[in-house]
């Protein structure tokens, strides 16, 4: 590798990133301009506009170092902030109290998502014969992988209802997890180091239960270091949050080493750490931990939509070889797919709910909302290397798809969701509403007693009170408030 070309390339990246600062300020201040562009569009715009100065400039070998280099960077260095960023700074009693049904997004519906897209694409194969089956279940796991955070912002300042917003947000924490997973099984499928598909969901489940474990292992350790340590100092609370910065990336690269998933195991290490160990931290040590992982995230989110903006016009794709045919078809089986899959688990875990039920206006919020970012991205363009011509197919298809994302659903998200009516509504009228639409439009009896899920989760719950609670978290003692003397 030359050094020169990758202090090159580095330096042009944090000019884009400067400049995006600058650009981003202007329009997001500018009332006509907010109504139509949000942040993740002028970063994708900032990225092609610097794709097609260095095609101008004829600097091919820097385009040939994005392309060569961002899989591995992004997998090593982007991405394990912006999860556990994610996974530290959720609204926790609300995800745990959802935790069932967010798993079941970001497990079955990713599942769902890429068995229909990798069917469709072989029935569409029968007309024209572009990709083969692992290349198609390749590309199913990848491009069911959803990344909203221009939708996220949009939630909050629509004020929408908390527990949709809990849904889309915890499954965009653990979806990148399962569709890298099931991406990695598909590369080892194409290099015959897996043999059947009975064998592949074998590896899936040892890889993906393993996983956890590991992470789970990781954060219990963590919370409990931080429950025994000795009261920090203004001097030293660098200290423990020294421990918790370095603990999630020692946590993938230990997944790594003994060949599971650092993904996996970062994302439930994070989990673990949000319940157990932060609360171990002082409020210092807390508020400093934040405001480091959000400013981490927030850059290298940029980062990433940069290089996608790169990539749309500075790469060479596969045009010819995908065809039109299987560009539009593949925009079709992806969407088909999202609502199929947000169709069947919302059926499910309707029937398990006693109240905040997924309504249909809800449904057609997560449906639209699925939006392909990053971890697509990145494994389209490793894609492109493990699966040779085919590859080249997919990270084509990929881009295509991602620009419309960004471009023509992020055009529109604002004034959909607001269409969807997503907006938080009070208690009693949500109670209400929730059941009288769910009966009359979906024709479902209702029971109300609880049953075993709800008794297992209360179990589980009082398990959680009783024995992790008392193990893992330092008790504190609260300072008593005075009252104000009336004068």
């Amino acid at each position: 590798m030359d050094v020169q070309i990758l202090c090159n390339a580095i330096l042009f990246m944090l000019t884009l990133l400067v400049i995006n600062e600058v650009l981003t300020n202007y329009w997001m201040n500018n009332r006509y301009l907010k109504n139509y562009l949000n942040n993740t569009i002028i970063t994708a715009l900032i990225g092609i506009a610097a794709g097609l100065f260095l095609l101008f400039i004829d600097k091919s070998s820097l385009l040939q170092e994005y392309r060569q280099g961002f899989s591995q960077f992004f997998l090593i260095v982007l991405l394990p902030p912006i999860l556990f960023e994610s996974s530290i700074n959720m609204e926790k009693a609300l995800f745990f109290q959802n935790f069932g049904s967010i798993v079941m997004f970001a497990v079955i519906g990713t599942l769902i998502a890429t068995f229909v897209t990798a069917f469709s694409l072989q029935l569409v194969g029968l007309l024209i014969q572009k990709l083969s089956l692992t290349s198609s279940y390749a590309f199913g796991s990848l491009i069911s992988s959803t990344d909203p955070v221009a939708v996220l912002a949009i939630f909050k300042q629509l004020d929408a209802d908390k527990h949709i917003h809990i849904l889309l947000y915890g499954e965009s924490i653990l979806n990148d997890a399962i569709s890298l997973l099931l991406y990695e099984i598909s590369g080892r499928m194409w290099n015959q180091e897996v043999v059947g598909y009975g064998e592949a969901m074998k590896q899936f489940l040892t890889m993906f239960i393993v996983s956890i474990a590991i992470g789970i292992i990781i954060g219990v350790l963590c919370a409990y270091i931080l429950k025994v340590k000795e009261e920090v100092s203004y001097e030293t609370e660098h200290i423990e949050v020294s421990v918790t910065v370095i603990i999630p990336w020692v946590c993938y690269l230990i997944s790594q080493a003994v060949g599971y998933s650092g993904i996996v195991s970062i994302v439930f290490c994070g989990i673990v750490m949000a319940k157990y160990a932060l609360p171990n931290l002082s409020e210092s040590g807390k508020e400093l931990l934040n405001k480091f992982y959000h400013i981490l995230s927030y850059n290298f989110e940029n980062l990433v939509f940069l290089f996608i903006g790169i990539g749309v016009v500075g790469y060479d794709l596969a045009w010819n070889e995908m065809g039109i045919v299987l560009a539009i078809s593949s925009i079709l089986i992806v969407i088909v797919a999202r609502f199929i899959n947000i169709k069947i688990v919302s059926f499910i875990l309707n029937r398990y709910r006693h109240d905040n039920f997924i309504k249909p206006n809800h449904q057609k919020a997560m449906w639209f909302c699925g939006l392909r970012g990053a971890m697509a991205y990145a494994l389209a363009l490793d894609a492109a290397d493990t699966f040779k011509e085919e590859g080249e197919i997919i990270l084509t298809m990929t881009v295509v798809i991602i620009a419309l994302n960004i471009f023509v659903q992020g055009s529109a998200l604002q004034y959909v969701l607001e269409k969807c009516d997503i907006q938080e509504k009070p208690k009693e009228i949500s109670s209400e509403i929730n059941v009288k639409d769910f009966q009359s439009e979906n024709g479902i009896r209702i029971a109300h007693q609880k049953g075993w899920v709800h008794r297992m989760k209360d179990c589980l719950e009082k398990c959680d009170e009783k024995v992790f609670q008392e193990f893992l978290v330092k008790k504190r003692e609260l300072t008593p408030v005075r009252q104000a003397e009336s004068h």
